[in-house]
């Protein structure tokens, strides 16, 4: 259920401090990784008394836990963090207009005429934001500057919850923790911009198309054209022959002709309804443009010198989805390597010669959840400049003059040569030590013995 309202984004640092208003207490509740690469999900207590902390914990535990197991999030519950914040209210529960009410921290309250949406102030009830999402702005920015997805947990057993705007989603205790639907829908609608699916009149509601509703009928260009079957027609008649297709089904975003949403039925309009196709897609894309598949990799530096023959190694670090693998490849100087296809690549530079190559990874997630990537946020490619300068000599244009044997000596010297001169190919001895510049470097030696001998140049290290 789609409930208008504001929201900043907020963030992510573990700690425990006192805010100007409230006392808050921290605690993180899942640990897969650093911030940065992490979609970081906050949970605030709402309507928990100071009595009921370990309580809250324990819940913010569960609707971690009941999340994560909800597809298709539960194939990338690698890539997220969880921390809880408990602010203490002075009374448990939340208002309910014209039965009860509450006097909780963040001033929550069910809906007048929809006893379903849960909201804080700004809302229908108090329009100050500073008693409502004004605090969560704040506990956030103070104690989680890099969340992703905010969750308010409010400790009531009446099912319901709402989308705050921005990053937060509000939800009661009974329909996080014990998984009714609620918390996965309002997910859908902060972190995949899902819109709903309801055809219930909504006036005001903004007319723009989200992810998984359109006003377009021509076949060709519906959005998630790549999901519908040639054989599915176009409007897709609301029947059981079509109840498990993707198509074009009339009725969505608070309309019930005109608007079309992808499936007969999803959570998206169902709240106890698995995501369908569509909005699957699109919440995995939702992740990846929050996280890379690629953590790391070695060399950190993209730009590499190498100036030795000695192997050089190249790695990544991945994050795995925990349902699949992710695929890798490699490339040297932009063509594929056969069967390099494991997280590390060794190579030999002088197989290469001296000068400017490349060396690539390439990872791909290649679920089945997605159809249609044009931004190729399923892929992430490093790329390493590698510069080869090694060490080479060659002899040549040997002669003898009246009084000496002269030679010429060409190639890559960083630190210069020594000369060496044997008369038995065993034991050798330095002649002279000279360093290279330009297109050579002539060497006389004035002192070779009556007999011959034979000579070397060797590269200084």
């Amino acid at each position: 259920m789609k409930h208008q309202g504001t929201g900043v984004l907020i963030g992510w640092l573990v700690l425990a401090t006192i805010t100007p208003v409230m006392a808050a207490v921290t605690r993180p509740v899942l640990t897969n990784g650093p911030a940065s690469n992490r979609i970081n999900i906050t949970l605030l207590a709402e309507g928990y008394t100071a009595v009921e902390t370990n309580e809250f914990f324990a819940d913010a535990t569960g609707t971690v836990q009941s999340l994560l197991a909800t597809a298709p999030f539960a194939d990338y519950s690698n890539s997220f963090n969880a921390l809880a914040i408990h602010v203490a209210s002075a009374q448990s529960g939340s208002d309910h207009p014209g039965t009860s009410t509450a006097n909780t921290y963040f001033n929550s309250t069910y809906d007048a005429q929809n006893g379903y949406i849960i909201s804080i102030p700004p809302n229908w009830a108090n329009t100050n934001y500073a008693d409502g999402r004004g605090k969560v702005d704040a506990l956030l920015a103070a104690h989680a500057p890099a969340t992703d997805l905010a969750i308010l947990l409010v400790n009531d057993w009446q099912d319901g919850g709402s989308d705050g705007g921005g990053s937060l989603a509000v939800v009661a205790k009974i329909s996080a923790v014990y998984g009714t639907g609620v918390l996965p829908h309002e997910v859908g609608h902060v972190l995949a911009n899902l819109g709903d699916e309801y055809e219930t009149p909504n006036p005001g509601y903004p007319n723009t198309e989200e992810p998984n509703t359109t006003q377009q009928t021509n076949r060709a260009a519906i959005k998630w054209n790549a999901w519908i079957s040639t054989n599915t027609p176009i409007p897709t008649p609301e029947d059981g022959n079509y109840a498990n297709v993707v198509g074009l089904f009339e009725g969505a975003h608070y309309q019930s002709n005109g608007w079309y949403r992808p499936k007969l039925d999803c959570r998206m309009r169902t709240v106890s309804t698995p995501f369908c196709e569509v909005c699957s897609e699109a919440l995995v894309l939702s992740l990846y443009d929050r996280v890379r598949p690629i953590e790391a990799w070695s060399p950190a530096a993209t730009n590499v010198a190498v100036t030795s023959t000695g192997s050089v190694g190249f790695s990544v670090g991945l994050l795995r989805p925990a349902s699949h693998a992710l695929q890798v490849q490699w490339f040297t100087n932009g063509a594929a390597v056969a069967g390099a296809t494991a997280t590390n690549l060794l190579l030999q530079p002088a197989a290469w010669g001296n000068g400017l190559h490349s060396v690539q990874a390439r990872v791909f997630d290649p679920t089945a959840r997605v159809r249609t990537d044009p931004g190729q946020l399923r892929s992430q490619t490093v790329t390493w400049n590698v510069s080869v300068t090694l060490p080479w000599l060659e002899l040549q244009l040997p002669s003898w003059t009246t009084n000496a044997f002269v030679f010429r000596v060409t190639g890559v010297a960083p630190n210069g040569f020594v000369v060496e001169r044997s008369t038995n190919l065993d034991q050798w001895w330095p002649v002279s030590t000279n360093a290279l510049a330009g297109p050579g470097v002539w060497v006389t030696n004035s002192s070779a013995p009556p007999g011959g001998a034979s000579y070397r140049a060797v590269v200084r290290q």
